[in-house]
């Protein structure tokens, strides 16, 4: 019998699991994002986070996302400190928020309590000036960057320990963008000046409080990948577009990887039919169970709501089979 809890957090322990933990089984409560703060607005729907960001959502999408009809918060990152109002978290209503959330009704024992901390230092940066001006700024006014970056590192420690404080979870997962599908935002040397030191700062504080620390960012990042091992994060929440076979050569034991399918490739190839289910749980297959060697890893993938992503759900039951008989946890 598998311990789901246990086999989740063997993955971020850097042990290999009995089978295929992910996010989504019994063994985990995924409470993420939160209702109870606002780093986004409240349930997942338009309106203004805690910084006055208006945000838009649109049916059928998975998340609201900046609303661009709407001039950004700070007009030049040189006006930062008059423009920018940092949300302050001894104000803000923390047992409110765990009740918001249902943190007393999850069952630690059986559970791991997984939680986020959306718009990272980036992500936080460009939702507040447009993506356009945060990049600009980045070779404009380094140092204007850098000193809103170095209080956006205050404001974040201040929030993990008021996390740990009111919701312990077991994960922290810190969202941050850094890339497109065709390679980064911003050239490895500016992230490793600018934002590795500062990710640093964060990661610290997290084990400092006895949280693990996961990184979610999205797009080919590899040339930055060996500098996220490198600052003590656990696991990177990551793309397959990245050789991640390769990565895991790289970082070894010390960091787990949580890897989510090629979706949009899946779902254009079934749309036009060049893509057949066979076809699709081959690479499913192929991809879990390289990637599950050795452990360190875990299949970032989505509730089987449709066609496609129930068939990579029943072909990773398939591989989590196949895990246990090779474990030896079930017989032949």
């Amino acid at each position: 019998m598998v311990n789901e809890k246990e086999d989740m957090l063997k993955v971020y322990r850097h042990e290999i699991p009995d089978g295929l933990p992910h996010l989504l089984s019994e063994g985990v409560c995924f409470l993420a994002p939160q209702n109870g703060f606002w780093e986004r607005p409240s349930g997942g729907q338009g309106g203004k986070d805690w910084f006055g960001v208006t945000w838009a959502y649109s049916e059928g999408e998975m998340a609201p996302v900046p609303d661009s009809t709407v001039p950004p918060i700070c007009s030049d990152i040189c006006r930062w400190r008059e423009q920018i109002k940092f949300p302050d978290m001894e104000a803000w209503d923390w047992e409110k928020a765990a009740e918001i959330d249902h943190v007393a009704e999850v069952d630690r024992e059986h559970k791991m309590l997984y939680t986020s901390s959306l718009n990272g230092l980036f992500e936080r940066m460009h939702t507040l000036m447009g993506f356009e001006n945060a990049l600009c700024s980045l070779l404009t006014d380094p140092e204007e960057v850098e000193e809103f970056l170095d209080a956006m590192v205050d404001f974040k420690c201040a929030q993990l320990t008021k996390l740990k404080e009111y919701y312990n979870p077991d994960v922290l997962n810190f969202h941050d963008d850094y890339g497109t599908q065709r390679g980064l935002f911003f050239s490895p040397e500016i992230w490793r000046t600018m934002f590795k030191p500062r990710l640093k700062k964060i990661t610290d504080h997290c084990h400092s409080l006895g949280m693990i620390f996961e990184l979610h960012s999205c797009g080919l990042i590899e040339d930055i990948i060996p500098d996220i091992c490198d600052i003590g994060v656990d696991c990177l929440q990551c793309m397959d577009i990245n050789d991640v076979k390769k990565m895991k050569e790289i970082t070894g034991e010390r960091m787990a990887y949580g890897v989510s399918p090629n979706f949009q490739k899946y779902a254009a190839g079934m749309a036009v039919g060049s893509l057949t289910e066979e076809e699709l749980r081959r690479e499913i297959h192929e991809e879990i169970m390289t990637l599950s060697e050795g452990g360190n890893y875990y299949p970032f993938i989505n509730p089987p709501l449709t066609e496609m992503d129930r068939i990579i759900w029943e072909e990773a039951d398939v591989c989590r089979q196949e895990l246990l008989k090779k474990h030896g946890i079930i017989q032949n």
